[in-house]
């Protein structure tokens, strides 16, 4: 009786820990270093040719208010941990994070000098 109280006290206080890891209580553990695949509107502004793409996101930038006449390049990049974006760099000499969330709407970070 005492060992199988001491293997429920062990179960328990391990099922603590665990509960502890992970995104703050919603149950789903995320590995280190992964990066989610894309789907939807971020998915098919990948696809999108190059002189398309820079024009969505020259129209994302400024809608968000920043000056940015035209996007002259663009290329994939980290955003934050975990998170693909693309770094767009303006005629302005402006550069601006991309962000395109999965309701199609695009977050965008500027670098102000």
């Amino acid at each position: 009786m005492v060992r199988k109280l001491m293997m429920l006290g062990l179960a328990a206080m391990l099922s603590g820990a665990l509960a502890g890891c992970g995104d703050g209580g919603t149950g789903q553990v995320v590995a280190e270093n992964r990066i989610e695949p894309e789907t939807g509107a971020a998915a098919q502004v990948a696809r999108l040719d190059e002189d398309l793409r820079n024009g969505v996101f020259a129209k994302a930038i400024r809608d968000s208010g920043a000056a940015c006449p035209e996007v002259t390049g663009s290329e994939r990049a980290e955003i934050r941990h975990g998170v693909r974006g693309w770094k767009a760099q303006c005629s302005n000499e402006s550069a601006h994070l991309i962000q395109i969330l999965p309701d199609g709407t695009a977050k965008v970070t500027s670098r102000t000098y």
